[in-house]
């Protein structure tokens, strides 16, 4: 039988009325200071809180109200900053951990290990969710551990890919087998893979694991409507045209720019982005070693000129160089969802997308596998 996503055993469900129109969370950490300071946000807003309290006597009460379960944060600034994410909903929840040392520390601190340290009752998608989190721990443990080892492990990339494509498995097996749809909508989240980087049947999959889910809430619409969205960065999506700078003032075709012989490798970046700069201390050496049979290709994102101009006599980049004007890199960002820079793409002899990524380690593994495959 099709679940649903309304379903009386959902009870108060992220999409239908809850049983009461606000939460009371209370508390109790062992060890804590008092006045140590607790605040709930929700995950994607952190610049406003969604309630706060101080800690008297090792306990604290946090009130307010959400429209719908909600993955929030809780902080406790101790003599040590704590966080920890779990889902909040309306009614009444009850927070508890054998002690403050328990608890998963901050920032690059954080300890996936310590989520099983304490427990948050009253919440049906809380309790979806922290199953969750513990069936998966091993993996999401591991995946943690290798990212430490990033510049040791020679198959770094290789392994990880393996890693996550075991959590992505771990994960859809879990939505099939969970009725609580918010909890699924946030694993299904984590699932989404970067442009150009999936196909259309990674989408279509995705959107199986909802297709007896009616549309009864905003979150179900927004990840539907992201499935459709994503579905013109699928890999393999042609390179649009566009008009960018040369370093001489004249302006080009970039379509016209590319090698159609083999491959094109294009490098967003800017003068005062860091880690662009960072970037391309890399991006020599792959060019001193694939730069005969792949055309390089930088496009700036400064808006003035003269910046642009000052790295470029800094840098001396033996490749072609290119500026974006400020209406053609908005049009860029939409085009190619550049969230951030640098961003790597590569393009094939046809002019089609066959890769994004902002790490210089995919690219390094990817590139050599492009050029094995165009000299089959």
């Amino acid at each position: 039988m099709k679940k649903l996503c309304f379903l009386l055993l959902f009870g108060a469900a992220a999409c239908t009325q809850q049983p009461t129109d606000h939460f009371i969370l209370r508390g109790t950490v062992p060890g804590v200071m008092d006045s140590t300071k607790v605040t709930l946000r929700t995950v994607t807003r952190w610049d406003k809180d969604l309630a706060s309290a101080y800690v008297i006597d090792g306990k604290f009460e946090l009130r307010g109200q959400l429209d719908a379960p909600t993955l929030c944060k809780l902080s406790l600034n101790n003599a040590r900053s704590y966080e920890l994410d779990f889902f909040v909903e309306n009614g009444k929840l009850t927070f508890t951990t054998p002690h403050i040392d328990s608890l998963p520390q901050a920032y690059g601190l954080y300890d996936i290990r310590k989520e099983k340290n304490y427990r948050v009752e009253g919440s049906t998608t809380q309790d979806a969710y922290y199953r969750y989190q513990q069936q998966t721990l091993p993996l999401r443990y591991g995946i943690q551990e290798l990212r430490k080892q990033a510049n040791q492990i020679p198959d770094y990339n290789s392994r990880l890919e393996a890693m996550n494509a075991e959590l992505d498995k771990t994960s859809r097996a879990f939505i099939r087998n969970n009725d609580n749809l918010a909890t699924n909508l946030y694993i299904a989240g984590t699932l989404k893979k970067p442009a150009f980087t999936y196909d259309q049947t990674y989408l279509d999959e995705l959107e199986q694991l909802f297709a007896s889910c009616q549309d009864t809430c905003a979150a179900l619409k927004d990840f539907r409507s992201y499935l459709r969205d994503a579905s013109r960065l699928v890999q393999g999506s042609p390179l649009q045209e566009a008009e960018v700078v040369n370093d001489k003032g004249e302006s080009v075709s970039l379509i016209a720019q590319l090698n159609r012989e083999g491959y094109t490798l294009i490098d967003f970046w800017a003068s005062w982005c860091i880690p662009c700069r960072v970037s391309i201390i890399f991006l020599r050496e792959i060019y001193k070693t694939h730069g005969d049979s792949i055309r390089f290709i930088s496009i700036s994102l400064d808006q003035q000129e003269a910046d642009w101009q000052k790295a470029l006599k800094e840098e001396k980049l033996p490749w072609a160089q290119f500026r974006s004007l400020p209406e053609q890199t908005k049009t860029f960002t939409e085009q190619y969802n550049l969230i951030g820079i640098p961003a790597f793409f590569i393009i094939d002899s046809e002019g089609r997308i066959v890769f994004s990524g902002s790490s210089i380690n995919e690219l390094t593994e990817q590139l050599p596998k492009m050029i094995t495959n165009s000299t089959h």
